[in-house]
């Protein structure tokens, strides 16, 4: 199975009957939605969560998250930088290019509803369709050396992450950044060393 096509099993598998339980909006109109298992967040991941709120809190920001989001992260998380729409039966609900506040309203709308289908098409279009009848469709629109932005959208889960970008091709990284790549023949991820690394032995 070659690279690509093996990331793209691997996301739909990641992303389908998971269950949205928490979803948020920040900057830019950007959705995360956190989906699956409450995973704990390990030591590290709490320390320095820990350390961020109390500079918030000595800056007088008000908090934005929930408890629950300190201290657990999802069996997978998704990460929209790009353009993405949010439908339902009757026709669209809000998007990227709309007021912050309905994108917040729509995005946190997705809470508590499963994903029923994935469907992920040329340049890695993604749509999701939720229990409910919400359909979250993403297109990846930053292209080329000269994007507005590094990347388009991304999935994390706790041990590895795939990030689609300008170049409309799957990164498969390790959470400490190491890019993966597929044992041939295989259904699994190595780490693959630099070239200076592979020459040098």
């Amino acid at each position: 199975m070659q690279a690509e096509q093996l990331a793209e099993a691997e996301i739909k598998s990641s992303l389908l009957g998971r269950k949205c339980w928490y979803a948020y909006t920040s900057v830019g109109n950007t959705p995360k939605l956190v989906l699956g298992r409450k995973v704990p967040r390990d030591a590290e991941d709490l320390a320095a969560r820990a350390k961020s709120a109390a500079r918030r809190e000595a800056r007088g920001r008000v908090r934005h998250h929930p408890e629950i989001w300190d201290n657990y992260q999802g069996e997978s998380e998704l990460l929209v930088w790009c353009s993405w729409r949010l439908d339902d039966a009757k026709g669209p609900v809000t998007s990227w290019d709309d007021e912050p506040q309905r994108c917040e309203d729509g995005i946190r709308g997705l809470i508590g509803h499963g994903i029923r289908d994935v469907e992920i098409g040329a340049g890695w279009n993604l749509r999701l369709d939720f229990a409910g009848g919400l359909v979250l469709s993403v297109l990846p629109d930053h292209v080329g050396p000269s994007a507005s932005f590094d990347g388009n959208w991304e999935l994390w889960k706790p041990l590895q992450a795939y990030l689609i970008g300008t170049d409309l091709r799957c990164e498969v990284i390790d959470r400490q950044n190491r890019v993966l790549a597929p044992i041939a023949r295989q259904d699994r991820w190595v780490v693959r060393r630099p070239r200076a690394e592979r020459t040098s032995r």
